[in-house]
């Protein structure tokens, strides 16, 4: 017997509810696994409490009075299923989360695209020559100069040397 078994039985083995064999197989399941012990102890308590229960009487026409009561209270057999089953609530989530998603998804592609156009411009771009301005010239002369006054590393080289 395994454990789901078991747990289905104890009751009817508590209230002697079971047949010769199959309470055997239960007090052998349990004499191998003394640990359910335990539970069976909390469903006797719950059995015994709830015998020492007291029993609730209510009116012979309770439940006309209680389908006339939920029929006032709109909570009768037509329930509302809302828009496409859901309720209008979980609907507006729904459709909140989707449109965030969409603007989301849409300024993605939108600036994705911006970069690839950016690319796109920056090699159509007519590089000049130093020789096309007399400005770029002085430009050049002057990076030349800064060039030769530092190192490979960066370090600036004495006048000395």
């Amino acid at each position: 017997m395994d454990y789901n078994k078991f747990e289905d039985r104890i009751s009817r083995w508590i209230e002697n509810d079971m047949d010769i064999k199959e309470r055997k197989e239960f007090e052998k399941f349990l004499s191998d696994h003394p640990e359910y012990q335990l539970k069976v102890e909390e469903v006797r308590n719950t059995i015994s409490a709830m015998n020492q229960a007291p029993n609730l009487k209510v009116s012979s026409d309770f439940d006309t009075n209680l389908n006339q009561r939920l029929k006032t209270l709109g909570l009768s057999e037509n329930v509302k299923k809302g828009i496409f089953g859901f309720s209008n609530q979980n609907f507006a989530y729904m459709t909140l989360t989707l449109g965030a998603i969409f603007l989301l998804t849409s300024f993605l592609v939108q600036s994705n695209s911006t970069y690839m156009f950016a690319e796109k411009e920056s090699e159509s771009i007519e590089i000049l020559s130093p020789s096309d301005s007399l400005e770029a010239t002085d430009e050049m002369d002057e990076m030349k100069d800064v060039d030769l006054l530092n190192n490979i590393d960066g370090s600036f080289v004495n006048d000395q040397q």
